[in-house]
């Protein structure tokens, strides 16, 4: 897979600054959990829709999950706008223009939910800074009743995440303490920033 990545011209991107692009995905408790990660926030319970890196000046393009053995555990996935051909949606202005504080340490900036690179949203490290960010906050956490479950059934699952147009989370893992993905983002054809 990541010969094929590479022949595409996308580039390997870590999440984390200082882990390794490749990295495994397991349900940690709150008190185990890396620092300012989902995991720390929700612990094992279900975790909201999001972008991956969404912390990063320029979030991963593409993001897949990598399943060896099937799991009881979903993942959660939400387009918040479809693009059919009859006709180009855009996203609400409260998503556009809702400014957001993005919590990235030291390097911590303001940027909007949506930009022409696509959406950058995650609760546990966006936090709304107006009115119309606390409104697209709603909006996103509104979308997890239309999200679409993706179920880990089978041995050796891949799921392609459009990361820039489709929000993903998990749902809860307390029954499934042993679960196990791989994940590897990457960014298509420029160099990483």
């Amino acid at each position: 897979m990541q010969n094929e990545a590479k022949s595409l011209g996308w580039i390997e991107v870590p999440i984390r600054r200082g882990d390794p692009t490749v990295t495994t995905l397991r349900p940690t408790s709150r008190d185990k959990a890396r620092r300012n990660s989902l995991s720390a926030q929700y612990g094992m319970d279900a975790q909201p829709l999001h972008t991956d890196g969404a912390h990063l000046i320029r979030p991963p393009d593409i993001v897949i999950l990598i399943g060896e053995t099937p799991n009881s555990t979903l993942t959660r996935l939400w387009q918040p706008l479809r693009l059919h051909d009859e006709a180009i949606q855009v996203p609400p202005e409260k998503v556009c223009h809702g400014v957001f504080l993005v919590h990235a340490g030291a390097d911590s900036f303001f940027a909007t939910a949506y930009t022409e690179r696509g959406y950058r949203y995650d609760p546990g490290c966006m936090t709304p800074g107006d009115a119309r960010a606390r409104q697209a906050a709603a909006f996103f956490a509104d979308g997890q009743k239309n999200a679409i479950d993706h179920h880990w059934d089978q041995p050796d699952m891949i799921l392609v995440i459009d990361n820039a147009l489709v929000l993903h989370g998990r749902a809860s893992a307390t029954a499934d303490p042993t679960r196990e993905l791989t994940r590897v983002s990457y960014h298509l054809g420029e160099e990483a920033p």
